[in-house]
């Protein structure tokens, strides 16, 4: 049963990175846009997108190094709390730059009203 699980394992693993190869190879041959992924709505480059896409991968690697460093490899019983830290504090900084930023919007927009 044990090695049902773990080919089962492998098989998705394979097909996660096949279609993660997929996907890079369209986003190389220019099938997919990726120009919007980390601007504005306006084309302008966002420091709060891009922190967000960042620690989103450091915290998708710092996982499976944990799943991997294990022997055998598994997903381990307890996730560390400090990967759920570095996912608040990132989706938190998100959260609250969006809101600052659509403050300024709406105090832009009373301004030009008046």
């Amino acid at each position: 049963m044990e090695s049902l699980a773990l080919v089962t394992g492998w098989l998705i693993a394979v097909f996660i990175g096949v279609l993660g190869f997929i996907i890079l190879f369209y986003v190389i041959k220019g099938k997919i846009d990726l120009t919007k992924l980390i601007s504005e709505k306006d084309g302008s480059a966002s420091l709060s997108r891009f922190q967000f896409l960042i620690f989103t991968f450091v915290i998708a690697a710092s996982l499976l190094i944990i799943v991997v460093s294990q022997n055998p490899p598994g997903f381990p019983e307890t996730i560390p709390s400090e990967i759920f830290i570095l996912l608040g504090i990132s989706g938190g900084t998100y959260v609250i730059s969006k809101g600052i930023q659509k403050s300024a919007e709406d105090k832009t927009d009373q301004d030009e009203g008046k």
